[in-house]
């Protein structure tokens, strides 16, 4: 399907996500499908496996450049993500960020939630793509609209107190789960998204499955405000530090959960 930048850029701006049917075509999601199960099995160069609780998953590395242009070329999966379209997105929305500095595969099977409700440590752009036809029964990935402005502005002010990204109250209760818009599509969808907004994994029901890859472009971390550089260790860091301090005042309802807790959603 045609993708049109200015469009997703508004929705992006204004929702902190844009969902697009049909961006692969249904003969070349066989060739996808084809390729993740090869990477399950046998990981190659530049692909690696790593621990997943739900299931299984893998990543094709795209952070130096020879592996960039390896997989670029004979990966059918990391080349999805390289449109200009989705390109032009990135630098826009996120100046500054590594464009596909990676692409992930996950194969969920375990019946579970997938995510806690959470925004990322480290703030991104997000290319994700449904392999399978998903809804809520078999894991469908959940957002809720507008909270990346407000999330933003906490995230930033966080690390310009000396906060670290392991550290930052990040996550909600799972009785938040039901604010989330569940987003259910067919397979080949497309969803572009903010990470500073609030999402997570579905719940994944018995005998159900999901299938899914994902692109992210993710910024540095900001530097701290000059000031924190004079302070020690223990004060930058603790429970009583300025960053914490200011979690608990605008932020009490979230946890820390030192990463993405549970699995990749």
């Amino acid at each position: 399907m045609s993708l049109r930048c200015d469009q997703m850029l508004e929705a992006l701006r204004r929702d902190g996500i844009s969902v697009h049917e049909g961006f692969v075509p249904n003969h070349r999601l066989e060739e996808l499908r084809a390729e993740f199960e090869r990477y399950l099995q046998t990981p190659e160069d530049g692909v690696t496996h790593f621990t997943h609780q739900p299931g299984r998953a893998f990543r094709i590395a795209l952070d130096e450049p020879r592996l960039r242009e390896l997989n670029r070329g004979k990966s059918c999966i990391a080349a999805t993500f390289f449109s200009e379209t989705l390109r032009k997105l990135a630098e826009t929305y996120v100046p500054g960020a590594e464009f596909c500095n990676e692409v992930l595969g996950t194969n969920e099977f375990r019946a579970m939630p997938l995510t806690d409700i959470h925004f990322d440590s480290l703030r991104s752009l997000k290319f994700m793509v449904y392999l399978d036809d998903t809804t809520a029964a078999n894991g469908a990935f959940s957002y809720i609209k507008g909270t990346h402005l407000r999330n933003t502005r906490y995230r930033k002010r966080f690390y310009q107190l000396g906060g670290v990204p392991e550290l930052i109250p990040n996550a909600l209760s799972e009785e938040h789960r039901a604010r989330a818009m569940s987003i259910e599509a067919a397979a080949g969808a497309l969803i572009v998204f903010d990470t500073d907004g609030l999402h997570a994994g579905g719940i994944l029901q018995p005998g159900a499955s999901r299938r899914v890859v994902r692109a992210q472009c993710k910024l540095r971390i900001p530097e701290s405000w000059k000031l924190m550089r004079f302070m020690p260790y223990r004060v930058r860091h603790g429970h009583l530090s300025p960053a914490m301090l200011y979690s608990k005042f605008v932020a009490p309802e979230f946890r820390a959960t030192r990463g993405t807790s549970r699995a990749q959603h």
